[in-house]
């Protein structure tokens, strides 16, 4: 049949680059603080004491022969490394996650569009794996009670329309029928306390 639609997880660009955003953030700000620590340590520990780092880190191989290290090589390269790693696999996370946040308030945003143009023939369907389940199903409740309450305006407009059309008609034509008149105006005060209390629908 028709092709299958490919999934996007860009849905809302500018929420879920914000949100990706924040989580990088928070893994280079992790990275700088933990290299500033580091560094304070080394420096606070070793060299106000005259030990130099280029003495202190040194590697010594199978033949026991001890090779100076520099201290980016020995701790800052590995750890640089180890969070660049950290960042490719967070990025595909966040996207992912993101993408089950942004997906439902995309709808939520169409579906508030469709309320202020009118529209009320429609239901909220998230994925199955999106978040907001919960207000998805408050605002589709509150659709049916927009629904019900609309069509209910609509069809009372109809009939106070109609009855208010019987009634010119009987007072334009001479000599007004004043029981037909007041059948009219007990049908229209019925058809109000009927009603009951307006969108209690």
């Amino acid at each position: 049949m028709g092709k299958k639609r490919r999934r996007r997880y860009v849905v809302e660009g500018n929420f879920q680059t914000r949100f990706m955003l924040r989580f990088i953030l928070v893994i280079i700000g992790s990275t700088l603080l933990s290299t500033i620590a580091i560094l304070g340590l080394f420096y606070f520990k070793y060299q106000v004491h005259g030990i130099r780092l280029k003495e202190l880190l040194i590697v010594i191989d199978n033949n026991k022969r001890a090779t100076p290290v520099s201290f980016f090589e020995m701790v800052l390269a590995p750890l640089i490394i180890s969070n660049l790693f950290i960042l490719c696999i967070v990025i595909p996370i966040s996207l992912f996650y993101s993408h089950k946040i942004a997906g439902p308030i995309y709808r939520f945003q169409k579906s508030l569009d469709m309320l202020i143009s009118g529209e009320t023939n429609f239901m909220i369907v998230l994925r199955k794996k999106d978040e907001f389940k919960y207000l998805a199903y408050k605002m589709n409740a509150l659709i049916d009670y927009l629904r019900r309450n609309i069509n209910e305006v609509k069809m009372s407009h109809k009939v106070i329309r109609d009855r208010i059309s019987r009634v010119h008609s009987i007072i334009s034509t001479e000599p007004i029928d004043i029981q037909q008149l007041r059948k009219e105006i007990n049908e229209l005060e019925r058809f109000f306390k009927d009603r009951g209390v307006p969108f209690s629908y």
